[in-house]
């Protein structure tokens, strides 16, 4: 992928998605140091992340169910009516679930299927700014960096989370508040979860964020980042 507008106002500027590819490599290959030294955190990019986990259990969640296929080509949608097709297709009733800030946790490979960015924007839209999920497709984790969503990825709360609320095959609820908190320490790359009031709590170290990441996001997504590097160069 070229940001074609880049290429033709400043060739030295052009970001393909090898160099995104390598951004995220970074991201997913940085080694969880328990003895590592506090990183820096870039102005706009917050040093903690914090909220209540709403966790939708469920395995291999697509692209389509995230953002309806029907909505990927309309233009000037509004931030209300991206908000509100959010996860349509998985759940009609998100959008009573959720709240500003929440931690949204799901399972395994979430997020395959197409390339639409808004799969990453129509959270954003809610104002949800951290998605944790056992893993993430390689398409959605690029799609998140591009439009300055945050991903973590944290096996071990997703198994805590299943343990914690088994899913009643016959009448499954597909998004529900848990009571627990998240906190992640960007500075420390800690993560810390208190497994409802009065519950266990535990820490897990997870990867830094390099700097570069951490710019787009910053920034607002990949498209602010080329502006900017635009305005630098003059």
């Amino acid at each position: 992928m070229v940001i074609s507008a880049v290429a033709a106002a400043h060739p030295c500027q052009v970001l393909d998605i090898n160099m995104l590819d390598s951004f995220i490599g970074n991201v997913e290959s940085t080694e969880a140091s328990p003895n590592a030294a506090a990183i820096e955190t870039l102005s706009g990019f917050p040093e903690s992340v914090g909220g209540e986990i709403v966790f939708m259990d469920m395995d291999n969640q697509d692209t389509d169910q995230i953002y309806p296929g029907s909505m990927t080509y309309e233009s000037n949608v509004s931030k209300e009516a991206m908000a509100k097709a959010c996860t349509r297709n998985y759940d009609p009733d998100f959008q009573k679930v959720i709240r500003p800030n929440d931690i949204l946790v799901s399972g395994n490979g979430f997020g395959y299927g197409s390339s639409r960015g808004q799969a990453a924007t129509d959270t954003l839209a809610n104002s949800i700014h951290l998605v944790v999920a056992g893993s993430f497709s390689n398409i959605f984790s690029r799609n998140s960096i591009d439009n300055g969503l945050m991903g973590l990825e944290l096996p071990r709360l997703v198994q805590r989370l299943r343990a914690a609320f088994p899913k009643d095959a016959k009448n499954p609820i597909p998004t529900f508040r848990t009571g627990w908190t998240l906190e992640w320490d960007v500075k420390k790359s800690m993560v810390h979860v208190q497994e409802s009031e009065g519950g266990e709590k535990w820490t897990e170290k997870v990867g830094d964020i390099p700097p570069n990441v951490q710019e787009i996001i910053a920034l607002g997504g990949l498209e602010e980042w080329c502006k900017h590097e635009l305005n630098k160069a003059g």
